[in-house]
């Protein structure tokens, strides 16, 4: 840990400022150091925001300060609503302080007994029973700042991709034409609008030694269709369809089909949303040790697999 006044890069003086502007740590007695690097692949974890560790006093806090080059992608007031929501509820880490002008949030900070999610983590009943209760206790509250849906985040980033002329494989406009269709079919079916964590990504769901879960990073929060929420975790921890319906059904009681078809629709979204989000960051970021591109052909490929996939007329017929 080292005391403030003395930042050694850009990310650190970023830190720094924040800890000044936030109550809890403005003292003397503030230090901090770097919690966890920029990694996409295999595990996506601290590429959106710089992440620090920090002691305020005996006080240990986490901080999250926005990376410069993916502040365009964020809208920092609903993030802070999101959090504040799940911080709320006590199903997130409790939110301390927050700076929606520089992106900056003040968290506790879990102690040593709490891990990352992996995808296997969630083959475990607790751990996926407790996951999808915390993000449904989030979408029984008030609503939220809107936000943009998948759909339209896809096509936000499809803009982007033509305007800044950003190589994309040819398989994207295959994907992205399914995925227009399901948005039809969805909104035919009726669209839901909750408060929702918004991100499916494992190492987003904090994990104990008992198995309780803090949902984490809330940039992709804001109303959104529920089971936006949950075919976004689905395609991230369920390889085969068995996972995926016990996740379905601890969210309504039961499995119904309609709703599980809404879900993996979702899926292939979501997976299109990160692949464009990884190769607008692979040609927008300097950060070029974060590996933006496998990241995102990991993420087109799955899209892919599913897109193309003998079930996928069906999931569309039969909302």
């Amino acid at each position: 840990m080292k005391p403030l006044g003395a930042p050694d890069t850009p990310v650190e003086a970023m830190a720094e400022a924040a800890l000044r502007r936030f109550a809890a740590t403005r003292g003397a007695n503030t230090t901090y150091a770097p919690s966890v690097g920029s990694v996409v692949s295999p595990i996506h974890r601290g590429v959106e925001s710089a992440c620090f560790n920090v002691d305020a006093g005996r006080q240990p806090f986490f901080l999250k300060v926005r990376y410069p080059d993916m502040a365009d992608f964020f809208e920092e007031a609903i993030v802070r609503a999101g959090a504040a929501r799940a911080s709320d509820l006590g199903v997130g880490a409790r939110l301390i302080e927050a700076d929606e002008t520089s992106g900056a949030y003040l968290f506790e900070r879990l102690d040593e007994g709490w891990r990352w999610g992996k995808v296997d983590d969630f083959e475990t009943a607790a751990v996926l029973e407790n996951t999808v209760r915390a993000k449904r206790a989030i979408h029984g509250g008030d609503p939220l700042p809107a936000g943009r849906s998948v759909f339209e985040t896809i096509d936000a980033y499809c803009d982007i991709v033509r305007a800044e002329d950003i190589k994309v494989p040819e398989t994207a406009g295959r994907v992205l034409e399914k995925v227009r269709r399901s948005a039809k079919a969805i909104a035919a079916a009726g669209i839901g609008q909750a408060p929702c964590h918004g991100d499916g990504v494992a190492s987003n769901v904090m994990i104990s030694s008992s198995g309780d879960v803090r949902l984490v990073d809330f940039d992709s929060t804001g109303n959104h269709d529920p089971y936006y929420d949950l075919g976004s975790l689905i395609v991230e921890i369920a390889q085969f369809p068995d996972l995926a319906r016990a996740a379905l059904e601890i969210h309504d009681g039961t499995c119904r089909e309609p709703e599980f078809n809404r879900c993996m629709l979702y899926g292939i979204a979501d997976d299109l949303k990160w692949a464009l989000w990884g190769f607008i960051s692979f040609a927008r970021s300097p950060r070029a040790h974060v590996e933006f591109v496998k990241y995102a052909d990991w993420r087109l490929l799955r899209s892919v697999f599913n897109a193309d996939g003998p079930h996928f007329d069906r999931w569309i017929a039969r909302l």
